[in-house]
């Protein structure tokens, strides 16, 4: 195989680094990108989000129908405390012999050399390539926000490649939608006459993890746990006074607390059963978790406010029927999780306790019956319900022709095996799969490492490799 020269891929890439693009402030990579177009005759649609779609006449004769390639405008910027980095100067790209880098920053990496790769093609001439439709998308790092509002209808391909991945040689075919929740109690209290022991109970040593990726791996959420916990002092005339496990609604909890208040007779058995649920608990977890209980026992107080009885129950009775984890595997992809929930917060502001969870799956039809199962639920023992932040997955497709010559193509050129994977999260795939149904999509990028941290990096030899491989796959695409 012949190497192609990657020089002006590395121009592009330093010169995309070099222009401050948060998330939310893509207006100055925008306009350098529909300025670069339009200065090479080429068309340029910038929307008012500051997406972009640019088109470029294919290279050789009797092409096939138009590819579109796509990637995001913005990175997650973030510095060490002691950088002294200013964001406006942008990010200066240091490299060494392995790898390129930033100094005391993220790099931009995800998606900066997406951007590269499609600014090189755009900028040559003697690449063979069929007509190409380029989109470039704002706010993904934060809700994938303009592949939702970007108008892609006039779009004329049916072959997509998606270049977001960070992996060399892994091509993703497939990806969850989401659907966040927030569901709520406008908790009633009530003053206890007889004086009551408060005991609070705290959980330590849950690992936590994201609610798509880390969901199968069984561990422990502290919201189930208060809830099973909870349940299994049902009996014994607790009464509640506070719930808190702070977090996000697409992490899995792992901080949880409970504050209740019980007789002094009871004192005794309470503790012993709280210790029977640590040890069922430490059973479960041994191989995920290092889980603990800390116990903190106060004094005897006249006058505790509480929840009512009626409302512990409700919020009780919710958390042990609410599903969570795994609810169902992918048939078509050996292991990936298809659909799943996650209980991410549990917080109390201004008397209104509210739950925060997160729908995924790569089935629209089975989210939306999640959703629904949540929905019943909280018919019977909640105040509120809200669904919000609805976005589309991406289904595996049994049947794609661009990936087999993808896969075919990258086997050939590098005499190693390619991997089909999915991805149990969001991305901007499922937007595509959904705005135009019949695309036939693929992911895949080079190597990064480390991607949203100042330890952010990217393989220079896998640049080179995947900048080969694209321009070879559009040649035979052509």
């Amino acid at each position: 195989m012949q190497r192609m020269d990657i020089e002006k891929v590395i121009y592009y890439f330093k010169k995309v680094c070099s222009i401050p693009r948060a998330s939310g402030d893509e207006k100055a990579i925008s306009d350098y990108i529909a300025d670069f177009a339009r200065e090479r005759g080429l068309e340029a649609v910038q929307d008012s989000h500051y997406n972009i779609i640019i088109r470029k006449p294919a290279t050789v004769p009797h092409a096939g129908e138009p590819v579109i390639l796509q990637g995001h405008l913005d990175m997650v910027y973030v510095k060490e405390n002691d950088s002294g980095h200013v964001y406006a100067d942008g990010i200066e790209v240091k490299e060494d012999d392995e790898y390129f880098y930033a100094d005391g920053t993220s790099l931009g990496s995800d998606n900066g050399i997406a951007i590269a790769y499609c600014l090189a093609l755009l900028d040559s001439d003697d690449i063979a390539h069929p007509d190409l439709e380029v989109v470039f998308t704002v706010q993904e790092e934060v809700g994938l926000i303009g592949a939702d509002v970007i108008d892609i209808s006039s779009l004329k391909g049916t072959r997509f490649i998606n270049l977001d991945s960070e992996e060399e040689g892994v091509f993703y075919t497939s990806c969850a939608g989401g659907l966040r929740c927030r569901m709520a109690w406008d908790v009633e209290t009530e003053t206890l006459k007889e004086a009551r022991v408060p005991l609070k109970v705290a959980f330590q040593g849950l690992a936590g993890g994201h609610s798509g990726i880390n969901i199968g791996m069984g561990l422990g959420n502290s919201i189930v746990l208060l809830g099973r916990l909870l349940y299994a002092l049902r009996d014994m005339q607790i009464r509640i006074n506070d719930l808190d496990a702070p977090g996000k609604a697409n992490a899995i909890a792992s901080n949880g607390a409970v504050c209740f208040y019980i007789k002094p007779e009871d004192l005794d058995s309470v503790k012993a059963k709280i210790r029977e649920a640590e040890k069922t608990f430490q059973a479960e977890l041994q191989y995920t978790d290092s889980i603990s209980f800390q116990l903190d026992e106060g004094s005897l107080l006249e006058g505790a406010v509480v929840y009512t009885e009626m409302y512990q129950k409700k919020i009780m009775n919710s958390l042990m029927l609410l599903p969570y984890g795994v609810a169902g595997y992918s048939f078509a992809i050996e292991g990936l999780i298809e659909t799943s929930m996650n209980m991410g917060a549990l917080t109390m502001e201004d008397g209104r306790l509210t739950l925060l969870m997160s729908l995924r799956s790569s089935v629209e039809s089975q989210k939306y019956m999640l959703r629904d199962k949540i929905q019943i639920i909280a018919d019977e023992y909640c105040d509120t319900c809200i669904f919000e932040n609805d976005y589309p997955g991406w289904q595996y497709r049994k049947e794609s022709p661009l990936r087999e010559k993808a896969i075919a193509l990258y086997e050939k050129l590098f005499d190693k095996k390619a991997e089909v994977a999915a991805i149990h999260a969001g991305l901007e795939c499922g937007y595509w799969d959904n705005k135009k149904p019949g695309l036939d999509i693929i992911s895949t990028g080079p190597n990064l490492y480390d991607v949203h941290s100042t330890k952010e990096k990217v393989s220079k030899e896998s640049i080179a490799h995947m900048w080969s491989y694209l321009t070879e796959l559009l040649k035979e695409l052509a």
